[in-house]
């Protein structure tokens, strides 16, 4: 270890740095010229091959020689059966001896040269069968072989490489494009007169390769941009070596490229595994690309979208060679399990459905897959999958009866059978005494059939069915006794809920492992849903970039709150491409397309900015004033929370905005409300109202979020069906401390758990909460003329912590302070209330006009410095919506006529003209 030094366990010789050669370009003697190893698991991983121009042409030419060899071979070979055809045809029927004993003697030259083409086929068949034996190939693990690779650490001893047995030089499992791909990278280094052969020329040339190529169309990224970007990078630093080698970065990607492959069951590298490992190496690609808008998540779920699709026609080609000797009936291999007509009957073969490429395919789950191994070899005989509803249960078994048809499983489960228990079908058309005699005669049938691993989805179906009496078992305990004699390997499935509500307190908890199937992460989801893209494509004939499928994932993840990942995002994507698909023009799915759609469902405005609503929402201070008078403050905070959330540049992980509004009663807190939720959010309808008056006791908290018995909260309830709206909390200061409590954490996190445990998302939420605390001292000190911002700075010291805790009112985005209304404002508003009667009479084609005398004379009658505008409407109503009323029913007044309130502020009628 001496001359070595461990780099992210690798080990780079430290005489050569890691070339593999010294002076005069001879073979290191200490790394025996690898100059880079991984060592694991008593496997030595190395690049052995030396480059030169020498090596590369005669390489060439040997490969050129072999194909001229084999395709002369060939020629010569169909030729002789063209020759023997010819003389069966020029010679048929002129012979008296058979044709067989004829062609047997005969020494016709046809005939010779038909001889002589036999050995030209078998020497094409000699060939053939060499280079399949020569062909690169990439060493094969089973599922042991994997688990114990993966676990062992990583030890190097230069003696011990000496001595193994299991040396793999990485080149031998290159493909030939992939090699192609390192030595034009060792020829463009050569042509830039480099001192050595980089990532950065690998990488250059990897973008030769077609498949690299369409990994990057997928993203978006245009050849030209990267190549012109790249180009810049490739100089010469300048420095001179005695021979052009290979940099030790560039030999760890190469055999992390084999690495990669290795994992992936692969049975060569191919230049695609190279595009990670390059990245990964090197800052200089990793900036280029980020200045491409591309992250490392993205490259790495792109290249997978490419594996997913290979590994989905690798499978389908396994399946149907792996498949032969899986038994289509219902015996194992040997021909030794016993028959199970009853099990028959009511249940679907997993396995059999797997072999005829019947269940969707599974990728992203390979964690959970482990842990159900794990719970069996733990000695467990069940297994329980708990999850909400969606996120992929039925998946995580489908891909285990893959494995199972493959025989990359452990031990115990091969050659084995999965076998889905159908539960209608089992208590269909029978009592409770004879649903368990069933259940008791399959459980039977797979003990001695010995080869039966049995699924059950949706367990909960089985619990409480009793078989009548109080002291008879209901189906459950039937599965519990056979558990705990493991007398049968069982799976089976329950959504979380239902798992809380049957489940965790009954017997079936104890005997069973519980194994959690969480939601998908946004880059798991992504990868299921590039596994479904292909089917999609070539049905609909659409076309989809990465960034529609990602956007459909965040998008969906972020806005759809009623279900769950991947779900939510595959229906958002199988709508969306049939409806691409019946228009005309272009069949790309792009980003934009994608947040039309999610609009489309959820009715939330995530589309991009376009300048017509840009400008609407700078001049969203003067739309809000057409529905409210004065309160300049609240408005100018209001409308600039709204413009950062609109250009995404709020948190994300808090509610859009909170504000605390305090003041008197009838000074437009509510108001505010409203309108914000007209401008912002499209109408009135959008806001969640609470009276806050209404939870003063402790025990009201199951009002506000709901039980565990399933009883609904009218908060999180609301918010849950509508995640895109405004909560107004009216008279905030009334609820009881507890439940105030419960919005510290809104007002951090964005979410609220609900009485059922599921998580509430707030973080598309404007929360405004109103309070008359301090309501009288706001009144006398603006009659005493005194500043607002000494009035807040007062007002929240000395009376609103005495309501509320000081850190809750922190939480605010801004506490605004309403000023009470003048005389003048008060004129403002009646005025907006008047256009607001004529908006409805225009409809029935009548007019409103209003002298100035007149509306000051009501704005007068209907102000009250206590209760603010309040008064103005109940006025109103009376002395002009009621009256116009009457005369509409009496007939007094009709189309064409004009209300006028007149100087004295009565209603009068002038009459239309005739028609």
């Amino acid at each position: 270890m001496d001359n070595s030094e461990v780099s992210n366990n690798y080990f780079i010789c430290q005489t050569c740095s890691g070339i593999g050669k010294q002076k005069y370009g001879l073979d290191c003697q200490a790394c025996q010229g690898s100059g880079v190893v991984l060592s694991a698991c008593d496997k030595f991983f190395y690049w052995q091959p030396k480059l030169g121009v020498a090596m590369i042409s005669l390489s060439s030419l040997k490969r050129k020689l072999h194909l001229i060899l084999n395709l002369s071979a060939l020629l010569i070979g169909l030729a002789g059966l063209a020759a023997l055809g010819f003389w069966i045809y020029e010679y048929e029927g002129k012979f008296t001896q058979s044709i067989l004993v004829v062609f047997l003697q005969s020494k016709h030259w046809l005939l010779s040269f038909f001889w002589l083409s036999v050995l030209a086929d078998m020497f094409v068949v000699y060939r053939a069968s060499e280079d399949k034996s020569l062909k690169a190939k990439i060493i094969k693990l089973n599922y042991e072989e994997k688990k114990e690779f993966n676990r062992c650490p990583v030890i190097y001893d230069p003696a011990d490489r000496k001595n193994s047995k299991n040396k793999i030089d990485v080149a031998s499992g290159y493909s030939y494009k992939a090699m192609r791909t390192v030595e034009n990278a060792y020829f463009l280094a050569r042509k830039l007169k480099s001192y050595e052969v980089n990532l950065k020329h690998l990488f250059y040339s990897l973008l030769s390769d077609g498949e690299v190529r369409a990994v990057f169309s997928r993203l978006g990224v245009s050849e030209v941009d990267l190549l012109d970007r790249l180009k810049g990078q490739l100089l010469d630093p300048g420095k001179v070596a005695d021979s052009l080698e290979l940099a030790a970065d560039l030999k760890k990607v190469l055999i992390e490229g084999y690495l990669n492959a290795l994992a992936q069951g692969q049975k060569r590298v191919k230049p695609i595994n190279l595009i990670l490992p390059a990245i990964a190496n090197d800052k200089v690609l990793e900036e280029i690309l980020f200045d491409l808008e591309i992250d490392f998540d993205k490259i790495n779920n792109t290249v997978a979208w490419f594996r997913i699709n290979e590994r989905q026609y690798e499978n389908y080609k396994k399946f149907k060679s792996m498949a032969r000797f899986k038994p289509g009936t219902t015996m194992d291999k040997a021909y030794t399990a016993v028959s199970t007509p009853i099990l028959n009957s009511i249940s679907h073969d997993l396995t059999l459905a797997a072999k005829w490429m019947k269940l969707e395919f599974c990728v992203g789950r390979e964690k959970e897959i482990e842990n159900i191994f794990n719970a069996f070899e733990s000695g467990r005989s069940g297994v329980l999958l708990v999850g909400e509803v969606g996120v992929g249960k039925s998946a995580v078994i489908h891909g285990l009866a893959e494995l199972m048809v493959q025989e990359e499983v452990p031990q115990f489960l091969k050659d084995k059978r999965l076998v889905e228990l159908d539960a209608s079908r089992l208590i269909s058309g029978a009592n409770p005494s004879e649903a368990q005699e069933r259940l008791l005669n399959v459980i039977d049938e797979i003990n001695r059939s010995g080869n039966i691993v049995l699924y059950i989805n949706n367990i909960e179906t089985l619990v409480g069915i009793s078989a009548g009496g109080e002291e008879s078992l209901d189906l459950s305990d039937v599965l519990v006794n056979a558990l705990e004699r493991h007398g049968l390997h069982c799976l089976a499935s329950v959504s979380n809920q239902n798992y809380l509500h049957f489940i965790e307190n009954s017997p079936l908890n104890n005997v069973m492992l519980k194994v959690e199937i969480a939601e998908p992460t946004i880059n798991q989801a992504i990868l299921i849903l590039e596994s479904k893209v292909g089917y999609l494509e070539s049905v609909y004939k659409v076309y989809f970039t990465y960034g529609a499928i990602e956007e459909v994932v965040r998008l969906s993840s972020k806005y759809i709150h009623d279900k769950y990942l991947p779900t939510k995002a595959i229906e958002i994507m199988e709508s969306l491409v049939v409806k691409i698909s019946k228009e005309h023009g272009d069949k790309i799915v792009t980003k934009e397309r994608v947040a039309e759609m999610v609009s489309d469902v959820t009715g939330i405005p995530i589309t991009k900015v376009g300048v017509e609503e840009g400008k609407d929402l700078l001049d969203l201070e003067k739309k809000i004033h057409e529905h409210m008078i004065n309160q300049t403050e609240a408005v100018d905070m209001v409308a600039a929370s709204l413009r950062r959330a609109r250009a995404q540049l709020s948190e994300g992980k808090r509610p859009i905005a909170s504000f605390l509004f305090l003041g008197p009663t009838g000074v437009g807190k509510t108001e505010l409300a409203k309108t914000v939720a007209k401008v912002y959010f499209g109408a009135e309808n959008y806001m969640i109202r609470l009276d806050m008056s209404e939870y003063q006791n402790q025990d009201s908290i199951n009002k506000m979020i709901g039980d565990s018995e399933g009883g609904k909260g009218y908060l999180t309830e609301a918010v849950r069906r509508a995640p895109f709206s405004l909560l107004l909390l009216d008279e905030f200061e009334k609820a009881h401390p507890e439940i105030l409590n419960l919005f510290l954490q809104v007002m951090d996190d964005g979410r609220l758990t609900d009485g059922e445990g599921r998580t509430i998302d707030f973080t598309n939420c404007i929360i405004i909460a109103t309070s008359n605390a301090g309501a009288l001292f706001i009144q006398e000190q603006v009659k005493l003329g005194n500043e607002m911002a000494d009035i807040k700075e007062v007002l929240i010291n000395e009376h609103l912590n005495k309501v509320m805790k000081p850190e809750l009112i922190n939480r605010f985005d801004g506490v605004i302070v309403f000023k009470p209304l003048t005389e003048s404002d008060v004129v403002e508003i009646a005025r907006l209330m008047l256009n607001k009667t004529a908006r409805n009479l225009k409809e029935k084609g009548i007019g409103l006009r209003f002298e100035e005398n007149g509306l000051k004379i009501l704005a007068e009658l209907g102000f009250d410095p206590k209760f603010g505008a309040r008064p103005l409407r109940r006025l109103l109503q009376d002395k002009v919506d009621n009256i116009i009323a009457n005369k509409l029913l009496a007939g007094e007044l009709k189309r064409r006529d004009t209300v006028v309130i007149d100087e004295n502020g009565e209603v009068q009628v002038e009459q239309g003209r005739e028609l």
